[in-house]
């Protein structure tokens, strides 16, 4: 997709909302006909702050990724009837404002559930089996070299038996927590209704986190230097939320000294990253990942039909719209 925006379908068929997805690019390749079919839709492959009102002036539907709809924006919009958000989180949109001004908001829902929890998996079990170091001693000859069939080190422990604690135990995080159970692990869930003396326990416990909790106002900063703590130094943590759910100087400063025995980190507060990931790049037992989990094909094309049934219940008058996950 190149940087002019694509208007697709406005002479094929009358009576559609004018839609506009701000950020299209951020998708990949995927079939948007879907949407197309519901609506007059333009598409740009990003967009800066400075050029949101003028994309967005006329239209009835905006359709976000990352972009941020906040209220000052949102009250200029007066024919804006609708927001869609190409995520499960709806943290990039005013949800006050939208209320008040009657603008329905809809997520993509449970779009990426298969997607997440597969790269979850991935991730603690490159955690717990160091597989990467394993390729390297085949690589660089130490298995080769070895005076015995196998090598031991470095030596992991199975997940039979351990403590899972999954916290935003919604849809994506029950989807970890029975593959935990799977494993023979002992699982705990934290969901919004949970009490701080259940969060303590559970991470007390915990062999392993795996965070999956929308970014409110609740949850910023969840895992704070107190709660790393809490942590055995046994224990691995896994991210797949939000990044601002992390205080990443506690974080680092765990990894380091050894007080956490590894993390990993599909999503930081600033994405893409700049000049603030070369030094992570270097902390011990930290895995980063360009925040891929949600981008199966799969999951890629069912978030754009659902981006289209959302439309379509809009056209047939359903309503009001709320986020659901």
């Amino acid at each position: 997709m190149n940087q002019q925006a694509s208007t697709i379908g406005q002479t094929k068929t009358t009576g559609k909302p004018r839609a506009v997805f701000l950020d299209a690019l951020s998708l990949g390749p995927v079939d948007l006909s879907p949407l197309e079919q519901q609506a007059l839709l333009t598409c740009w492959p990003s967009t800066q702050s400075e050029h949101r009102l003028e994309r967005l002036i006329d239209a009835e539907i905006a359709i976000t990724n990352k972009i941020r709809l906040d209220a000052e924006l949102l009250h200029q919009l007066p024919k804006l009837r609708l927001v869609c958000t190409a995520s499960t989180g709806t943290d990039q949109v005013d949800q006050a404002a939208c209320h008040d001004l009657g603008i329905g908001l809809h997520n993509a829902g449970r779009y990426s559930k298969a997607s997440v929890v597969q790269v979850t998996w991935a991730l603690i079990l490159e955690l717990a089996c160091n597989l990467t170091i394993r390729r390297q001693q085949v690589r660089d000859g130490s298995w080769q070299r070895s005076s015995v069939f196998a090598l031991v080190e470095p030596e992991f422990d199975e997940l039979a038996n351990r403590t899972l604690t999954v916290i935003g135990a919604g849809d994506i995080g029950s989807g970890v927590a029975a593959i935990g159970e799977a494993f023979g692990m002992e699982v705990h869930r934290i969901t919004s209704r949970s009490s701080q003396d259940a969060l303590e326990t559970a991470l007390k416990a915990a062999d392993v986190v795996s965070l999956h909790a929308p970014l409110t106002a609740q949850t910023q900063r969840l895992i704070n230097r107190e709660r790393l703590g809490w942590l055995k130094p046994s224990a691995v943590l896994v991210n797949m939320g939000r990044g601002g759910l992390v205080e990443m100087g506690a974080l680092v400063e765990a990894l380091h000294s050894g007080s956490l025995a590894g993390a990993a980190l599909d999503v930081l507060e600033i994405e893409p990253p700049g000049a603030e990931l070369e030094p992570l790049k270097q902390v011990p037992n930290l895995i980063l990942t360009p925040h891929f989990a949600w981008t199966s094909r799969q999951a890629r094309q069912r978030l754009v039909g659902t981006l289209a049934a959302h439309v379509q219940n809009y056209r047939l008058g359903k309503g009001p719209f709320e986020p659901k996950g």
